[in-house]
This record gives C-alpha cells, sequence and structure tokens, in this order.
C-alpha cells in the first residue's frame, strides 16, 4: 500500500503534451496496476486533479488536450503555450516527465526565449531536453522519459555539449 501511494501521489508533466495522450496512457496504467480505491480521499484528489499536467503551444490542439483528459476523467493543468519560453520556466519540481517533443528547428531559425537553459539552440529537441532536465525536482529519484530521434544527443556541437552536461548531472 505504501507503494502504490508513492506512485499515486506523485507529479507527472509532458511539455509538449499534443493531446494529452502520454499523461492519460500514465493514468490508466496507473488505475489498472494499483488499486486507487485503497487511496484516501485526498490522494485520490490529487491523482484526479493535480498528479498531472502539460503544456501544448497550439490553440486548437490545446483544446483537444483538455477535452481528452475530460473525457478520461482527469482535470490536470494543462498550459497553454510556449514550454521553450519564459512561461516553461514555470514548470517545474516534477517527479516525472513522460515527452514526445516536437522534432526539427523553431520557425526562422529561432532559439528558445528561456533563460535558463545551458545551450539555447534552433534545435527544439535538444532544447526541450534541457528543459525537461530543468523542470525535474532535486530532492532526487525524479525521472524523464523523452522520445528523440536517433542520435540527436550525437550530433556535433549542441548536442555534444547536451549530452556531456546531461551526462556529468543524470543517471542517463
Amino acid at each position: 500500500l505504501r507503494r502504490q501511494r508513492q506512485m499515486c501521489i506523485r507529479d507527472r508533466n509532458d511539455p509538449s503534451c499534443g493531446t494529452y495522450g502520454f499523461m492519460i496512457a500514465a493514468h490508466h496504467y496507473l488505475t489498472e496496476k494499483y488499486d486507487v480505491y485503497k487511496l484516501s480521499e485526498a490522494e485520490n484528489e490529487f491523482l484526479v486533479n493535480e498528479a498531472f499536467s502539460g503544456g501544448e503551444l497550439v490553440k486548437d490542439t490545446h483544446r483537444l488536450a483538455l477535452m481528452n483528459a475530460f473525457l478520461h476523467g482527469l482535470k490536470g493543468n494543462i498550459m497553454q503555450g510556449d514550454s521553450l519560453s519564459s512561461e516553461g520556466e514555470k514548470m517545474k519540481n516534477f517527479d516525472i516527465v513522460l515527452a514526445n517533443p516536437p522534432f526539427g528547428t523553431k520557425k526562422g531559425g529561432e532559439r528558445p526565449t528561456r533563460t535558463d537553459l545551458s545551450f539555447p539552440t534552433s534545435n527544439k529537441q535538444l532544447n526541450f531536453l534541457q528543459s525537461i532536465y530543468r523542470s525535474l525536482h532535486t530532492r532526487g529519484g525524479a525521472r524523464a522519459a523523452v522520445v528523440l530521434p536517433d542520435n540527436v544527443l550525437f550530433e556535433d556541437g549542441d548536442g555534444q555539449n547536451i549530452r556531456k552536461d546531461l551526462m556529468e548531472k543524470c543517471n542517463l
């Protein structure tokens, strides 16, 4: 029961949530694996209302994410905005981050407007990777699972620098 409570009362986030599929799948996994009926009322409220959050840039996709969360009984905070801007800096202290960030470069080769990235680049997936690292809490035990294109961390320049930085700071 203790492990069940620990798994259910963690903060999860997807900074590029799209239609919120990863968060819904994570919630479904938890409710299938653990007996949520043994949770206290406060723990169950947290699981439904706060345990899952996300961010989505595209307005219509954000609306779909809200609808999808509602249809699956979730009421988590889904921010409408750019996770690679200063708005994204507010997304932090998460236990778990699950993400499939958009690939490619920012429009017109723009760089992110976040001020906390060590290696700002026009490569979106590298920026998301850095912002995901920054969004994890520092108490220990925080985890992230991120879908990236093959060899993105083995590119020369920023990819190499970010890989080296993460290898020094994280257990990859």
